[in-house]
C-alpha cells in the first residue's frame, strides 16, 4: 500500500511540474532574444523583454553592390560601448568598399583587420539577448573578451553557445532575407546612419 502512495505522490509531484513548465513558458519575456533574468550576473540591469524596443534608437542602412539595403536598429542602452564604435566607424566610411569575408550558413561577417582602432571593452556579460536569426554582434578573439575593433556580424541561424560570449549590439529590422542570401565576397557600398 506504502508503494502504491508514493507512486501516486509521484505523479501528483509530475503533474505539478509540468504545469509550472507550461505557465513559465507563457510568461511574456520569454521569447526568443531574451535570456531569463535570473540567469544574468549579480548587479547586472534586468530586462525582460526580448529585445530593446526603445524610441529613437538610431538605424542604420547597410547597401550591398548586389542590391537591396539591411537596415539594423542599434542598441545604445545595451551596448553603449560597441555602439559607439560602430557609429564611429560608419561616419568614417570604413564599411563602404569592404566585403562580407566570412559567410556560413549561420552567420555573415564583415570587416577589417586593416586599421588603427584599439579594442573595445566587451559588454556581453550583462545583456539579456541572445544570438537569434538578425542579431547583429561585434566579432573578437576567441581568448580575448575585450579584443573586439571593426569587425562585425549577423547571425542567420539561432546560436546559443554564443550567448554572453560576443557582444550584441543591434538587430535587423528590414531586409533579413537579403541577409541570407550573402555569399563570401558580396559587397558593401555603403553603410550609413539613417536621419
Amino acid at each position: 500500500m506504502a508503494g502504491l502512495t508514493r507512486v501516486a505522490e509521484a505523479r501528483r509531484c509530475a503533474a505539478a511540474i509540468v504545469l509550472v513548465v507550461i505557465f513559465c513558458a507563457s510568461l511574456p519575456g520569454v521569447v526568443a532574444g531574451a535570456l531569463p533574468a535570473q540567469e544574468l550576473p549579480a548587479g547586472a540591469p534586468q530586462r525582460a523583454d526580448s529585445v530593446p524596443d526603445e524610441p529613437g534608437n538610431p538605424r542604420v542602412a547597410i547597401e550591398l553592390e548586389t542590391d537591396g539595403e539591411i537596415v539594423i536598429e542599434l542598441f545604445p542602452a545595451e551596448a553603449p560601448l560597441a555602439v559607439e564604435r560602430f557609429l564611429e566607424l560608419v561616419d568614417a566610411g570604413f564599411y563602404d568598399g569592404l566585403v562580407f569575408h566570412r559567410v556560413e550558413p549561420w552567420i555573415v561577417q564583415a570587416g577589417s583587420r586593416e586599421h588603427d582602432y584599439p579594442p573595445i571593452e566587451g559588454e556581453m556579460f550583462y545583456q539579456n539577448l541572445r544570438h537569434e536569426p538578425g542579431m547583429v554582434g561585434l566579432a573578437r578573439l576567441v581568448d580575448d573578451y575585450d579584443s573586439a575593433t571593426t569587425q562585425f556580424y549577423i547571425i542567420r541561424e539561432r546560436k546559443a553557445v554564443l550567448n554572453r560570449e560576443y557582444t550584441l549590439f543591434a538587430k535587423v529590422v528590414a531586409g533579413l532575407d537579403l541577409v541570407m542570401k550573402i555569399e563570401k565576397g558580396t559587397g558593401i557600398r555603403s553603410v550609413r546612419l539613417l536621419p
